[in-house]
């Protein structure tokens, strides 16, 4: 289902005007779609998977390239997107003070009027745009193919579960 809403809200991103609000979603359920994904091949290769279904999403990385005979590479460009989506994730699950310096002003009806005009806003939450969700799509999409056929399965694997489909009998 993960896969589904983000896809819609991938399409509407598109047609609508550029806002980080409105790409916040996204990242929110990309990560969703990417852990449950990770949950789902776990699911199919390792047994007592619901033993380690709680673990965090780098651990269950590290486990499902070890059962593939692999090494996860954090350098590599699928992981480092992983990375940079949940560390967004993060940031909006467990949001923290930031401190922002905006310009200094002499006059405080200055900084009054400037702030009425001007928001200001973290650097990684003005970074979320239309531009940012395009190129995630893509990022997102090799990143469900690395996965998927590190584990012998097809490259749409993950969109199985989104669109419906069936597994062969040799489990692809």
């Amino acid at each position: 289902m993960n896969v589904r809403v983000l896809m819609l809200m991938l399409a509407q991103i598109e047609k609508e005007p550029d806002s980080p609000i409105r790409v916040v979603p996204v990242v929110v359920f990309m990560a969703f779609a990417v852990e449950a994904y990770l949950n789902n091949l776990g699911a199919k290769r390792i047994s007592y998977w619901d033993e380690l279904e709680r673990l965090p999403w780098k651990k269950k990385v590290t486990i499902l390239h070890e059962v593939a005979g692999q090494k996860a590479d954090w350098g590599h460009t699928h992981l480092q997107f992983a990375s940079s989506l949940f560390s967004l994730r993060d940031k909006l699950a467990h949001g923290k003070p930031e401190r922002i310096l905006g310009p200094v002003f002499e006059e405080g009806a200055d900084a009054h009027e400037f702030s009425l005009k001007n928001r200001l806003e973290p650097a990684w939450f003005t970074k979320l745009n239309k531009e940012w969700a395009l190129k995630a799509k893509v990022q997102f999409t090799e990143l469900m193919q690395h996965l998927a056929t590190m584990h012998g399965l097809h490259e749409s694997d993950h969109l199985l579960s989104a669109t419906g489909g069936y597994i062969h009998d040799d489990g692809k």
